[in-house]
């Protein structure tokens, strides 16, 4: 990744990075949640379910201010339910990119839901490996863009 990343991105990209070991992707269970108190409000586990010659991405945990973010909770649902169609390509192309070429992919984007606060974020979609070694699973880090969070808090 050539641009230079947030500190709390960072600090979760080079968590991951150390995880890899011999070519393997880190699992999901290399991240249990005491490791991830740094992150946790800004936390989602994304799955990859196939699904009729296709991958859909089911949310399985949502941090607390992702919720915010969004203005709901996604926990359980699929991005291609809750995303507009209009929104649909743009959103899910990162989780696309990273499944591809098993890397961390960082975007930034606009939340396209309905009650959502209107504010630029910032995405780090880290992919995790399962039992055959292929991408099962994205820890994904979600924050406002900074000048968006600095806007926030005055």
């Amino acid at each position: 990744m050539a641009q230079p990343l947030r500190k709390e991105l960072e600090a979760l990209r080079a968590r991951w990075q150390l995880c890899c070991r011999d070519g393997a992707l880190p699992r999901r269970s290399d991240f249990p949640p005491e490791s991830l108190v740094p992150w946790i409000g800004h936390i989602e586990v994304v799955e990859a379910v196939p699904a009729q010659g296709t991958v859909r991405f089911r949310v399985r945990l949502v941090g607390t201010r992702i919720v915010y973010y969004e203005g709901r909770d996604n926990t359980g649902l699929f991005l291609d339910d809750v995303i507009p169609a209009e929104d649909r390509d743009t959103v899910l192309a990162p989780y696309r990119q990273c499944l591809e070429h098993r890397q961390p992919v960082y975007s930034t984007f606009y939340s396209c839901a309905t009650a959502a606060i209107s504010s630029l974020l910032e995405r780090l979609i880290l992919p995790l490996g399962g039992d055959s070694g292929a991408v099962d699973q994205f820890l994904v880090a979600i924050y406002r863009a900074p000048a968006q969070a600095q806007e926030e808090s005055t």
